[in-house]
């Protein structure tokens, strides 16, 4: 897999029901130039992987699991202190990075993230979780 490979990028549905509108409802216009940045980072996504953005977390085979940070276009908080996240699905294969989930850090109500956003994506994506052994 290059680095210069370009990836399809697309949104889960229920990240646009669950998380996306919320962030559209609050930020309004700055949401696109916002949702902009982050489409440009998982399109050249290669390039960006174990930088502070992008980290895999999970991978098997020719798919990876990648946590990432961002932040609203326009404020001066850094992507990390932003406490903005997102979790993607990469399917090498066919070239395409998966938003599963776009949270605030202040939303998870669980002591772990990261069992949080696992237990999401086991019972919101079970068709990406099958594929992933820890994740059934």
């Amino acid at each position: 897999m290059s680095i210069n490979t370009t990836f399809k990028v697309i949104v889960g549905d229920y990240a646009e029901r669950h998380f996306i509108k919320r962030f559209k409802k609050k930020y309004k216009n700055i949401w696109l130039t916002t949702y902009k940045a982050i489409d440009f980072t998982l399109s050249r996504i290669n390039k960006f992987k174990n930088k502070s953005l992008v980290e895999e977390i999970h991978s098997c085979d020719i798919w990876n699991i990648l946590k990432c940070e961002f932040k609203v276009a326009w404020t001066n908080d850094s992507p990390h202190w932003s406490w903005n996240r997102y979790i993607v699905f990469q399917n090498n294969e066919i070239e395409e990075c998966k938003i599963l989930l776009l949270y605030w850090k202040t939303d998870i109500q669980w002591d772990r993230e990261t069992d949080w956003w696992e237990w999401e994506i086991k019972n919101n994506y079970k068709e990406i979780a099958k594929l992933f052994s820890w994740l059934q």
